[in-house]
């Protein structure tokens, strides 16, 4: 398959020139703002306000369901490694250094946004995803990060991931929260280990890929997060608009320390493999502090309720 993807390059060019000729530069800007809407860092802002401020439950299901989207994706990439557009008629933005096929923006667009349109089933909601998915997928043809055939693929993907989650998400849930807690941990953790292993190797040097240990990581950490939270905490999202704005201003303030501590205190490694592990620290920190930390200080600082015991079982179907 690999040699097909590799000739389809040139039929690719062809429709990036032609589609960058279309669009002409002046409408760049826009391009770049859908593209950012499927960039990490948003996806991680959305996640958050979601989680804290909106449908707990959703939020939860967004945070496992966002890194294993982005570790799929790079599975793929790093199976088939087809070079990035580089024809010099072509309008590069920056160099990107992960492999072409597929497009991981595009995939995780439709799993992301596809997920919450799914989840709440309201016209509005369902079509700025819908809008939110078609510029994402068609800026990065038009910015030149990737071929048609790189979308197309990272949509159907993302589409099939969908599909599965929607299905298997409920089914998991239950069986997980009728296991202990320690079980629940060992899963949180183990599970997206084994992910990191499976995934392609750095062909460079034989250890995992960047990008698969800030997903993975990111997973760890959530998951242990969510697995404190429901057992030892359960905060509550419902609350006046003023104590859902404080609630995402401190929680982007929390993140942001705790993303920025593990840099300035461990600037970098010596070596490939300690700079793994120093990634694993920082986005496994941050997945918790999503999860646990940043509810926990909301709780203390009055911003969100508590569930009562004999309410739990019923107001987490509501949140």
């Amino acid at each position: 398959m690999e040699e097909w993807l590799r000739s389809l390059i040139p039929w690719g060019t062809e429709v990036l020139v032609r589609m960058q000729g279309l669009s002409g530069s002046q409408i760049e800007p826009i391009w770049k703002f859908f593209t950012f809407l499927g960039n990490a860092e948003f996806t991680m802002f959305m996640l958050a306000i979601v989680y804290w401020c909106i449908h707990k439950r959703t939020g939860a299901a967004l945070s496992c369901l966002s890194p294993f989207s982005t570790w799929l994706g790079d599975v793929v990439k790093y199976t088939f490694n087809i070079p990035r557009p580089a024809d010099p008629r072509l309008r590069l933005q920056w160099v990107e250094l992960t492999p072409s096929f597929l497009s991981g923006h595009s995939l995780s667009a439709v799993a992301i946004f596809g997920f919450v349109a799914v989840r709440f089933r309201k016209p509005a909601v369902t079509a700025i995803c819908a809008i939110v998915i078609i510029g994402i997928a068609a800026s990065r043809m038009f910015l030149a990060f990737h071929f048609p055939q790189d979308v197309i693929a990272g949509l159907v993907l993302g589409f099939l991931l969908l599909v599965v989650f929607s299905l298997a998400e409920p089914v998991v849930v239950r069986r997980l929260a009728a296991q202990a807690v320690p079980v629940q941990l060992v899963v949180a953790i183990a599970f997206p280990l084994l992910l990191i292993f499976v995934h392609p190797a750095n062909p460079l040097n034989g250890l995992p890929v960047s990008g698969a240990v800030k997903s993975m990581a990111a997973l760890v950490g959530m998951g242990i997060g969510l697995v404190m939270e429901h057992a030892w905490l359960r905060f509550r999202v419902d609350g006046t608009l003023v104590q859902r704005a404080l609630r995402f201003l401190l929680g982007l303030l929390l993140l942001a320390v705790v993303s920025a501590g593990p840099k300035l205190i461990l600037p970098g490694g010596p070596d490939y493999g300690t700079e793994l592990g120093i990634t694993f620290l920082r986005y496994g920190l941050v997945g918790w502090t999503v999860a646990f930390l940043a509810p926990w200080l909301f709780c203390r600082l009055g911003l969100a309720g508590r569930e009562r015991p004999a309410l739990a079982a019923r107001v987490s179907q509501s949140n």
